[in-house]
Formats: C-alpha cells, sequence, structure tokens
C-alpha cells in the first residue's frame, strides 16, 4: 500500500487524471452491470408476466361470458330438469357403478361410491358440472387401499 501511495505522489497530474478517469469509466460499468441491467432485467420480466395475467383474465371473463349466456339458455333448462335421470345415464357412460343413491331434497340427489377409479370418477364428475349444468354441492373423497381407486360421497343439486 506504501509503494501505491508513493507512486501516487510521483505520478504526474496528467497520469493522476488518467487514473482517476479509468477508476470512474469501471464504476460506471460496474454501476451498469451489477445493479441497473439487473434492475431492467427484472422490470422485463415483471411486464411480461403482466401481460400474461392480462391475457389469462380476458379468457376467464370470455368463459364467464360464455358460463353466463349458457347458463340462461333454455338448453341448460331442459338438461338439468331432471337430475337423477341425468346422473343415471351418466353412469354407464364412464363406467361407474355408485353404491348409494339418494334422493335429498327437492333438487338434488347423493351419489356414494365405495371404490370407484378416480379418474373414470372425476371425468363423470365434470360431464355433470360442465356439460350438463349441476351443481356439486358436497364432494367427500377418501383414498382407498387399492392404487388409484377412492371412496367418495357427491351430493348433486340443479345450478
Amino acid at each position: 500500500m506504501d509503494g501505491l501511495k508513493q507512486w501516487w505522489q510521483e505520478a504526474s497530474t496528467r497520469d493522476q487524471l488518467a487514473v482517476l478517469a479509468l477508476a470512474f469509466c469501471a464504476l460506471l460499468y460496474a454501476l451498469f452491470n451489477y445493479v441497473l441491467a439487473p434492475v431492467q432485467d427484472m422490470a422485463d420480466h415483471q411486464e411480461l408476466r403482466v401481460e400474461a395475467q392480462q391475457a389469462a383474465l380476458g379468457r376467464v371473463s370470455a368463459l364467464a361470458a360464455q358460463w353466463k349466456s349458457r347458463k340462461t339458455s333454455s338448453d341448460f333448462a331442459n338438461v338439468s330438469a331432471n337430475v337423477e335421470r341425468s346422473v343415471q345415464a351418466s353412469f354407464a357412460k364412464h363406467g361407474v357403478r355408485p353404491s348409494g343413491f339418494d334422493a335429498s331434497g327437492r333438487s338434488g340427489i347423493r351419489v356414494r361410491f365405495d371404490s370407484v377409479e378416480y379418474n373414470k370418477m372425476l371425468a363423470w364428475l365434470y360431464e355433470l358440472e360442465i356439460d350438463q349444468g349441476l351443481k356439486m354441492k358436497d364432494i367427500n373423497i377418501a383414498s382407498s387401499s387399492d392404487v388409484g381407486r377412492v371412496s367418495a360421497s357427491v351430493l348433486i343439486q340443479k345450478n
């Protein structure tokens, strides 16, 4: 360190100015590469995330509008007019057999499965809710000792 001090004191003013200019340029380079560039990259990344979120919101809004219009259409009323008949017809289509099937109030039924394939049950629930417009009011699912199978109880009602 003493050698550096001695060199600085013995150096000409022009050399001192050159070293200071070089140090200033190195400082600017480090500031840009280690502070400003990462901040700009984070801002660009956040901008992309916001655009993706806005696109997702647009898709959800469009689907919500479709669902609302479908919900008020006469086709929806016809499909959900008889919950029991709709549910019974869907069992064979998806290859599921309930262990219990009970009326539950004015517009709903409770369906119980002792052991059903999980994927088949999900496909069955999807069809009832999305395609037929029925509402799953209460779903209880418990794992089974068999891999890929569950026990379930579902309360299905009109929307």
